[in-house]
């Protein structure tokens, strides 16, 4: 099980196959588990070099109570590269990894060769998003009431206050299938406990709602080629749209049928949308190099 200490922080990671590199980063709550269970690492690992990795305090990385805005953690990627010798990749993020996948396409564009923004949330794009005009609302608050009928009220359409809710809610010999699409494993309670850890006793509830300096005029300057893979059902449909309107080189695919939390669900789907996007551009690299080297 391989560690590398990036600013100050021993960082786990996994690294497969042989080709150009690919970087994949998991959401809020999330771990590195998360491209094994939707069969993402297990895919690309035979056409590329496939990096993972647990973001600070998420799976066997160090728990620090600080430091989670999409700068921080796109500074975290940016070290990590540069440790385990990744010069260039193409990086894809899910939700909160989407948001530090497109910080570090800023920051560090000479490290990024292209971006895969899986339901990226981004703070700066917030103000785009209004529920009461989502017309997919009603059905997500059935799926919730039939759960709980407290949850529709509980949770007002943030994500991380459902994970919060269904982990307190947990008992030790739970089998819930809800909370595989967090990373967590059936029947697992010591990795519930982590996650409550995490939102109790850190400052991941705010910081990841700062803009942290990746305002709407700093996203329209990131120039390389950017996949916007988002569901049909997702609150987030205006940010991809966003995106695809507004950055020179946005390719945008919405999943049919697909919420948030399609590339645990859907596996088949968001592998696809993967793949079609990164053999596409690394063959128009390949293309590029031909030439130049006429």
């Amino acid at each position: 099980m391989p560690f590398v200490t990036v600013n100050g922080i021993k960082h786990h990671y996994l690294q497969e196959g042989h080709g150009p590199d690919v970087v994949l980063i998991h959401g809020m709550g999330g771990n590195l588990s998360f491209w094994h269970a939707n069969k993402a690492l297990a895919s690309l690992k035979n056409d590329f070099r496939v990096t993972v990795y647990d973001m600070r305090s998420h799976g066997y990385s160090d728990f620090v109570t600080s430091g989670f805005t999409s700068r921080d953690l796109a500074g975290d990627l940016a070290a990590l590269m540069d440790a385990i010798g990744v010069q260039k990749a193409f990086v894809a993020g899910h939700s909160l990894g989407g948001l530090v996948a497109l910080h570090a396409a800023h920051l560090f564009p000479a490290k990024v060769a292209g971006l895969m923004l899986v339901e990226g949330n981004i703070p700066a794009l917030r103000h785009l998003i209004n529920l009461d005009e989502w017309k997919y609302r009603q059905q997500r608050e059935q799926m919730l009431a039939n759960i709980d009928p407290n949850l529709p009220d509980l949770l007002k359409g943030r994500d991380i206050f459902y994970l919060e809710y269904r982990l307190k809610n947990l008992k030790a010999s739970n089998s819930d299938p809800d909370l595989s699409q967090f990373g967590l494993r059936k029947g697992m309670s010591l990795k519930a406990k982590k996650v409550l850890r995490l939102l109790d006793e850190t400052t991941v509830k705010t910081e990841i709602r700062e803009i942290a300096g990746l305002t709407e005029e700093v996203i329209k300057t990131v120039s390389q080629p950017t996949l916007a893979l988002y569901g049909q059902f997702s609150p987030l449909i205006p940010v991809c749209n966003y995106l695809h309107d507004h950055l020179p080189h946005c390719t945008r695919v919405v999943i049919p049928e697909a919420c948030h939390l399609f590339p645990a669900r859907m596996p088949d789907n968001f592998i696809k949308g993967l793949s079609d996007f990164l053999y596409q551009q690394t063959m128009e690299e390949q293309k590029e190099a031909r030439y130049a080297a006429r």
